[in-house]
Order: structure tokens, then sequence, then C-alpha cells
């Protein structure tokens, strides 16, 4: 351990691969084993598996559990059909972001929720709040992210007989993990085709061994990093936060406004005057990685403040730094314009894009 809360139940694996490991969510976590620009192309040409059983795993189950989550939740969770799952965001009554979740529907009573490590709490108490009993089931499961263009024929060598490859995207199935009852489903945080796979935390190393041993490449959080800003995704503690409404990240489309979601009134009127605040994407045209924090400006002899980046890094496949910043509503630069991003001691030069900043294959 590196002196830190808590471990996954593949962390002793972890070190016997030799993998960096770093503080993350009150986790020790790899960071990456083989370094990150590998790792992250392993993900785009081939496969890597992640371990992200940091992740919270909270399930409801009763007859009252689904109007609480319709309250606790920015989906219609009743309406959400058994071996389906979905997006969703938990909010506070100012509109304000709590966290992001997946949620699944596993029965008619019966629903998984699994928010970020760090917010697992903040998620509990907004569930409570709202009517539920969410039941804590994180030491029970370990969450493998098998993700790439061969992710499907590296899967099939540990499980040939799966219904994972009859799933479509967001759907999930019951899965055996070394004779143990887990389940596998179609999502991932990469923009690339695989899978999530619930494996129960006794026969988690099992699976992650025989999936490396199929050819799956390990990876750590930094290029989950790099593989999520490609695609422009979200990451709660720079795109989303508590002073962060849906809106100004671009999430409209994961609210369902015919729900009573906590927050709704606040946003609706959001969207009548519109946000103040909007999300961007650069594409650096010159050297330099922008980073967390750096202010924007306008190119040229203005030079003025244009927005500030939340989350930036070097994409490994398109050899450049990418950022995504937000920027007054009425003062965000277009698609195609040149900004310039102030470093520490430099100027980045880059263009303004929208996201996703690489094609989705997937």
């Amino acid at each position: 351990m590196t002196g830190h809360e808590r471990g996954t139940p593949l962390l002793a694996k972890h070190k016997e691969l030799g993998a960096r490991l770093t503080e993350f969510g009150g986790w020790d976590m790899p960071l990456h084993y083989s370094g990150v620009i590998a790792e992250h192309n392993a993900v785009r040409t081939s496969t890597g598996i992640f371990d992200v059983s940091h992740l919270g795993k909270l399930r409801l189950v009763g007859d009252g559990a689904g109007p609480a989550l319709q309250r606790a939740l920015t989906l219609d969770a009743t309406a959400l059909e058994p071996g389906r799952a979905k997006y969703a965001l938990v909010l506070a009554e100012d509109g304000g972001c709590i966290d992001d979740v997946f949620c699944y529907r596993i029965s008619d009573e019966e629903w998984l929720v699994v928010p970020n490590a760090a917010n697992n709490a903040a998620v509990t108490d907004a569930i409570e709040v709202a009517g539920g009993s969410p039941l804590d089931e994180w030491d029970k499961w370990a969450i493998l992210a098998v993700q790439g263009p061969t992710s499907f024929e590296i899967y099939k060598r540990v499980f040939p007989s799966s219904g994972a490859f009859d799933l479509t995207l967001h759907g999930w199935c019951a899965q055996d993990v070394g004779g143990q009852e887990g389940m596998v489903a179609r999502t991932g945080y990469t923009g690339e085709k695989g899978f999530e796979l619930y494996a129960p935390a006794a026969t988690a190393t099992w699976a992650f061994e025989a999936l490396v041993e199929a050819g799956a490449v390990p990876v750590g959080l930094g290029a989950r990093d790099t593989l999520r800003l490609e695609m422009g995704y979200a990451l709660y503690g720079h795109e989303l936060d508590r002073a962060t409404n849906p809106l100004e990240a671009g999430l409209g489309w994961a609210l369902a406004w015919d729900t009573p979601f906590c927050g709704r009134e606040a946003l609706e009127a959001i969207r009548a005057r519109g946000p103040a605040r909007k999300l961007f994407g650069i594409v650096g045209t010159g050297r330099g990685v922008p980073r967390q924090g750096y202010e924007v400006r306008r190119s040229g002899a203005s030079g003025e403040a244009t927005g500030v980046v939340v989350s930036g890094n070097f994409s490994p496949t398109l050899g450049t730094g990418i950022a995504l910043a937000f920027g007054a509503s009425e003062d965000v630069p277009g698609v195609g314009e040149a900004v310039e991003v102030a470093a520490r001691s430099r100027t980045i030069e880059g263009t303004v894009a929208k996201p996703p900043f690489i094609g989705k294959s997937r």
C-alpha cells in the first residue's frame, strides 16, 4: 500500500505486475504499468484491461427503490428495462452536480447504481434523502473494463459461450466468472467497443489473469484519462463538480425532464435564461500541453481571456495537446478559431474544436 485508505481485490496483482501505484479518491490504484502512451495505444489498436473496482456499487431493492431513484437520479429509472443500463447525474437542489453515475436495471424492483469512488457517500446520502435504502456492495464486486477493437475476440477466448456478444450498447447479462455468478455489460469510458465485467471479488484475480493471458494489456488510470479526454467525456472534479450544472457541461441529454429529479426546477430556470458558461475543446497546434487551471486567451493583439482549462493532456492518438475549457456563454470562441493557452512560462497555441477529438469507431 502507499499509505492511503483502501485497495481493490486486485492490488496484489498490480504490485506483482510492477504497476506504479497512486492515490485516487482514497484508493491505491495503478497509474501505469509499462507507460501511459503505450497503454493508451494498446486500447486504441488492440485491447486493454482496467481495474476500476474502486467505483461504488449501490444496490436498491423493493417497491420504493424506483420512486427514490426517480428523485435522486436524472434518468427515468422506472422506464429503464431490466437488462439495460444508462448514464445519469445526481444533482443538488440548485442544479449543481454531486456525481455522475451508471444505473443498471437488474429486475422489476432492483437496480444497481455505480458512482465515482470519492462520491460514494454523497450519492448514498442523496438516494436516502430521496427515500431509498441503498445497500453498499463495494466489497462484493470487482469491475474489469475490457476495451479496444479486439475486445470481443479476447473476451471470447476466456468466456466462449457468454451472452455478452449478443448485447447492444448499454445492455448487460449474467456472466459465470470462475464458477461464481457475476455480470457483464456493454459499457465503457474509452470510446472503444468492449465490456465491463462485474466479477465476484473471490474470482476477480482469476478473471484478470485469464484476460491478460488471452491478450489484454493491463492499463492504468493515466491512460484511462487520456482515452476519455480524447472522446470529450466528463470527469468529476474537472468538467463536473458541485459548482457546475449539467447544462453548462453539455449534458442536457442526460436529463429526463418529465421526471421529478432533484434540481429540476433550478435547471428549468437555467435552461430558460441560458447557462452562464459553456464547455469547449482545444486542439494544440504548437508545442506544449495545456493543463487544468491554465487561462485561455484569444489569439492576436487583444489577447483577451476567454476561458479556463478544466482538463488538459497530451493526446497520443493526435500527437498533440488537447483540452476542455469553460468560457462565458456569450464569449466562447467558435470552432476553428485560434486561441492561446497561457502556461506557466510560455504560450501554447491551439484551435477551438468540438469534441470528440478523434473519430468514434467503435
